[in-house]
């Protein structure tokens, strides 16, 4: 069974304009490898064998709560088509300034859906400051899944707001914490999370794009932090499934190790028991 931690999607009259607009963003040095589209995002999983892919939206803004919370709902229950339903596992997202933000963390988890997505740089806040170890605690105490942007962002000017230093903060403040550094643990501050989170108790995913493959430091958390503590991950659509795949294999792994690593980690954390068929 595979499972990506880490894919976006967009609505279908928005997504072209979208990734244009990110692609721009970030001045050309990452391209998208598919269109964004939920679509788009099912037929790369059946072609690849990715059995299913965690949704991850941003609230940029508090008001956005309510929008993405149901359209959460719609993929899970099947408003987006029955093959959605079976493949997507949908988190939502409270933003940090959310004057209800503990409210509406109850709502996410009393709804049913698992996890929430944090982007400090979209979403304004520094990942160890007090009011965000508060929310946190909130999230640990209702069992849900952070999945968090980790380390720089080349759409915004470089400053350290959630730095692998930052998440091993987190982690000692709020053990417990079900949290996902995505891009092993900080992209472009891997020699940092090396210093920071290696060997520690928490998730990193391997959303490690093409331009970095090949680089020291990413193949080192891959290769010696703890293997069940691994979670496959692409950020699709900026990394198809397939590559995402051979960056995590050529670290030739055990067998067993990279069963784990590509969705078995993924399936204890999230509740998943079994793949879903076609």
């Amino acid at each position: 069974m595979i499972i990506d931690v880490h894919v976006h999607t967009f609505p279908d009259d928005l997504a072209a304009r979208a990734l244009q607009k990110l692609t721009e963003k970030a001045k050309g040095f990452v391209a998208p490898a598919a269109d964004g589209t939920v679509a788009g995002l099912l037929e790369g999983m059946r072609r690849d064998g990715v059995d299913y892919a965690v949704v991850c939206p941003v609230a940029t803004k508090p008001s956005q709560f309510d929008g993405i919370l149901a359209e959460a709902l719609a993929l899970r229950d099947g408003g987006r088509g029955a093959a959605a339903a079976r493949h997507l596992i949908p988190f939502a997202s409270v933003h940090p300034a959310d004057e209800a933000r503990f409210e509406h963390l109850t709502r996410v988890a009393e709804s049913g859906i698992r996890g929430i997505k944090l982007h400090p740089y979209y979403q304004a806040c520094v990942l160890d400051a007090p009011d965000l170890l508060e929310y946190f605690r909130c999230c640990r105490d209702l069992n849900l899944v952070v999945q968090c942007h980790c380390g720089f962002d080349i759409g915004f000017p470089f400053e350290p707001v959630c730095g692998p230093e930052r998440v091993a903060r987190v982690m000692q403040e709020v053990p417990g914490l079900h949290f996902i550094a995505a891009h092993l643990g900080g992209w472009r501050q891997w020699g940092s999370a090396l210093e920071h989170l290696l060997g520690k108790e928490v998730y990193l995913d391997t959303s490690v794009l093409l331009p970095h493959f090949g680089d020291e430091a990413p193949g080192r958390l891959l290769r010696e932090h703890p293997a069940e503590r691994l979670l496959f991950a692409t950020d699709w659509p900026w990394l198809g499934f397939a590559d995402g795949m051979r960056f995590v294999r050529a670290a030739r792994f055990k067998p067993s190790q990279e069963r784990a690593i590509l969705g078995g980690n993924a399936a204890a954390l999230l509740g998943v028991t079994a793949p879903a068929a076609w």
